[in-house]
């Protein structure tokens, strides 16, 4: 037979109650840690959601902030391009000067091959001379 707290026997049916109100507390504390440790849960799933959210804004920043540098990036280019451009005609006038040099040599390269020359044999017959 079963007793109760202060060690007097109950009667079958008051071990029942007692067995009952045992097990109701147990379940009660069962319930409660159940209860805490889903709060736990919740309160860790909360922070969880407000670091991603943190860190989604952080990279939101940081692509904003790298689109920005290069857009400065290829303005800079941009202007750097239009400065060089500024000395193209003085660099166009060398060249012209130039491509009359290229053209005499040409010429003669081509009166060379008229006449079944190289270049190796036109230096050899220039030696002879």
């Amino acid at each position: 037979m079963a007793h109760n707290e202060n060690g007097a026997r109950l009667c079958p049916m008051e071990s029942l109650i007692y067995m009952a109100i045992s097990v109701t507390k147990s379940l009660e504390m069962m319930v409660g840690g159940l209860i805490a440790a889903m709060e736990g849960v919740h309160r860790d799933a909360t922070e969880i959601r407000r670091d991603i959210e943190h860190s989604d804004a952080r990279a939101v920043r940081s692509y904003e902030q790298s689109e920005q540098r290069a857009a400065a990036s290829c303005k800079d280019v941009r202007q750097d391009r239009r400065a060089g451009w500024s000395g193209l005609p003085m660099r166009g006038e060398t060249l012209s000067e130039d491509m009359t040099e290229v053209k005499a040599v040409t010429a003669e390269v081509t009166r060379w091959k008229l006449m079944n020359l190289g270049a190796l044999g036109v230096m050899g017959w220039r030696r002879r001379l």
